[in-house]
């Protein structure tokens, strides 16, 4: 039986590169609602070096040029492990979003 992990490697790779601030940021810049980012510290499976954090970097870029997006916060871990052992930050994002009623 063939192991997943090269697939899910390759898939995390992809989407880090899908990530990129030139790739997403002209999506993000369209984003016309209040959203809040709950940022992962920590690497994924298949990312080298420092690449996530050269990815998550962008989300500065994006955040000056919109104001409907901020980050809520970075928590530890990798993005994967987000709803399970971070759920508080994102209970927290939710009702920032929800108390400002969709104002900008």
């Amino acid at each position: 039986m063939r192991s997943r992990r090269p697939g899910q490697a390759e898939s995390n790779i992809e989407l880090g590169r899908l990530s990129r601030e030139r790739e997403l940021g002209p999506v993000l810049d369209d984003i016309a609602v209040p959203a809040r980012y709950v940022v992962a510290s920590g690497t994924s499976l298949g990312s080298r070096g420092d690449e996530q954090e050269r990815i998550r970097a962008g989300l500065d870029a994006v955040t000056a040029r919109n104001p409907n997006i901020r980050i809520h916060a970075k928590v530890a871990g990798n993005h994967g492990a987000i709803p399970r052992e971070d759920f508080r930050a994102v209970a927290e994002a939710v009702r920032e979003v929800a108390a400002d009623g969709g104002r900008r």
